[in-house]
């Protein structure tokens, strides 16, 4: 290697890292040969790397022309253009400037560990089914898929999003299970916006040309293999995100509401019997904070007088119109709801029910809401939690707002007419050209 090319480039590379504190350019010896290393020593396990490389020459028996035998490895990329060096050493690769022959070689060193072991999911509850969750590590992550599913046709392929902020994606499908047009249309996306950088799963979704806003999700998310592994035999298109613990299934449809994957592994019977109590809770869950609106201001006619009544007397003292009460009291749970999320699980649990209880009592006693409306919103509350999937689930909570609305405005009839425009949105939504009211996502055979 020309001489004054290397102390170009590594002035270069030094210039690049300047305000690096972990970076580390430093000369070194292997055997008798005088070379000058590039690393990131939080991404690199440097001391491990040259044991292995020096273990690994004296197997060889090259220790007369080192550089030479390590050229011959073929992990070992060589005359790296300088672009490329900059970026292998923010990805955790070694950079080796030899003083002689090649102009530098890049290697794959001993990783810092820094992933997290797979333990079981924080964020599901599996049933009767595999404990193992996904990690931050995408290569983990498909090792798992692999683990579950020995098949030959379990396509993979790899993507890279981003300029400034690289980051991996990797999409599964399996062949002959999903339709061609969807994984076509997700591999144009990605290709077409290969320079966008992604952060998040909004960036995600804006790479491949989701609706930015969408009352319903279109896409499924977990963090169970078992549940990934049966939305690949249902003929969905899988994406992981590097350092995303969860796997995102596309496309989405209605089923999603009521069908969780891992009832396939009860019997039958029990499987059914989940799904009619999950489809009535959608119906409880969507209808029920409206049906109060409409019961108690619109149309109290349709009640029989002794119901009638004794509504009538649960509000008695109640200073505020149905509407007002109810959004108070919706809006109180909601905030109990996020503080479940939000608050360390040492005590979320605790500090949500007791609160919960305290807060229900005292303002039932203080006669700001009605005892039957206690009933109606934990009732409703509850429907919330039975859907399939939690993105689901914030669906339901933000359109019975509408629901509301619709219900204290036109009484029974908006009710009726919210419900129905509900389902017009659905019939409008499509994903990657796959309807939302589809019954299966699985490739449509020509017979």
């Amino acid at each position: 290697m020309n001489r004054t090319t290397s102390i170009e480039k590594l002035a270069y590379i030094d210039e690049v890292f300047e305000h690096t504190s972990d970076f580390v350019s430093r000369d070194a010896y292997i055997y008798e040969a005088h070379v000058h290393i590039c690393y990131l020593e939080t991404l690199v396990h440097y001391e491990e790397t040259f044991d292995n490389l020096v273990n690994r020459l004296s197997l060889l028996h090259g220790k007369d022309n080192p550089i030479e035998q390590i050229g011959l490895s073929p992990s070992v990329r060589l005359n790296v253009p300088l672009t490329e060096i900059v970026n292998a050493i923010l990805q955790g690769k070694l950079v080796i400037f030899p003083q002689e022959g090649y102009d530098n070689m890049l290697i794959e060193p001993s990783s810092v560990n820094m992933n997290r072991g797979i333990t079981t999911a924080e964020t599901e509850n599996p049933i009767q089914t595999s404990l193992d969750a996904f990690t931050e590590d995408i290569f983990a992550n498909i090792s798992l898929i692999r683990n579950k599913m020995k098949i030959k046709n379990l396509h993979i392929q790899n993507f890279t999003l981003g300029s400034t902020l690289p980051r991996d994606v990797a999409v599964l499908y399996v062949d002959g299970q999903v339709d061609p047009k969807v994984v076509e249309l997700i591999h144009t996306c990605l290709n077409d916006n290969a320079m966008m950088d992604v952060s998040n799963v909004q960036g995600l979704l804006k790479a491949l040309k989701q609706p930015y806003y969408s009352l319903v999700p279109t896409y499924v998310t977990s963090e169970l293999p078992s549940t990934t592994k049966h939305n690949l035999m249902d003929g969905r298109v899988i994406l992981f995100l590097d350092h995303f613990p969860f796997s995102i299934s596309f496309p989405s449809i209605i089923s999603d509401f009521w069908e969780v994957q891992t009832d396939k592994d009860q019997l039958p019977l029990f499987m059914y019997l989940y799904r009619i109590i999950r489809i009535a809770s959608l119906i409880i869950a969507l209808t029920m904070p409206g049906l109060y609106v409409v019961l108690n201001s619109v149309n109290p006619e349709l009640l029989r007088i002794q119901l009638a009544v004794s509504i009538t007397n649960s509000r008695e003292g109640v200073p505020y119109p149905v509407l007002v009460e109810l959004l108070l009291m919706l809006f109180i749970i909601e905030m109990v709801i996020e503080a479940s999320i939000r608050l360390p699980k040492s005590i979320g649990p605790t500090i949500t029910m007791v609160g919960g209880i305290i807060l229900g009592q005292a303002v039932v006693q203080a006669r700001l809401v009605s005892y039957f409306l206690i009933i109606v919103v934990a009732g409703s509350t509850i429907a919330h939690f039975t859907m399939g999937t939690y993105m689901n689930t914030v669906s339901i909570r933000l359109y019975k707002y509408v629901v509301i609305l619709f219900s204290a405005m036109y009484g029974i009839l908006g009710l009726m007419v919210s419900i129905v425009l509900f389902c017009f949105y659905l019939g409008t939504i499509t994903t990657f050209d796959v309807p939302y009211l589809s019954l299966s996502t699985k490739r449509v055979k020509n017979k």
